[in-house]
């Protein structure tokens, strides 16, 4: 039996406030937004092709807390542009470039909530 074939719906972050954290995934990260509901304790962007909602927990997104490892990695060929825009958004953002031992690299920050983020650097092949 052949696998089926899967595509990426959606990435869900629970977060306290949905729309404090509208705003820095808007103009600190540059992702489009595509609405905000506070009322239903969502909002929800585009991240390039990657759909990425805001839940604010126990409203019907879900019941993670916030904060710790988003258990996902998103990639950009331009991390240093982002994490210079992290630091123009709000210079108190601890946003650093990593070199790992495999030789890639890898922005590292955490949204206000402490979800933390590791972006990888895509390298032409």
């Amino acid at each position: 039996m052949k696998t089926p074939a899967f595509n990426l719906s959606l990435l869900k972050l629970p977060v306290t406030d949905v729309t404090a954290s509208a705003n820095f995934y808007r103009e600190g990260l540059g992702f489009e937004q595509q609405f905000v509901a506070e009322e239903y304790g969502w909002a929800q962007f585009m991240a390039g092709e990657i759909p990425i909602a805001l839940y604010k927990p126990g409203m019907g997104g879900g019941n993670r807390k916030p904060g710790g490892s988003v258990d996902f990695h998103l990639a950009t060929a331009e991390i240093e542009a982002l994490r210079d825009r992290l630091k123009q958004y709000d210079p108190a953002i601890k946003a650093e470039i990593f070199k790992n031992d495999d030789g890639s690299e890898t922005l590292e920050f955490a949204d206000p909530d402490g979800n933390e983020f590791k972006i990888g650097r895509i390298t032409a092949a």
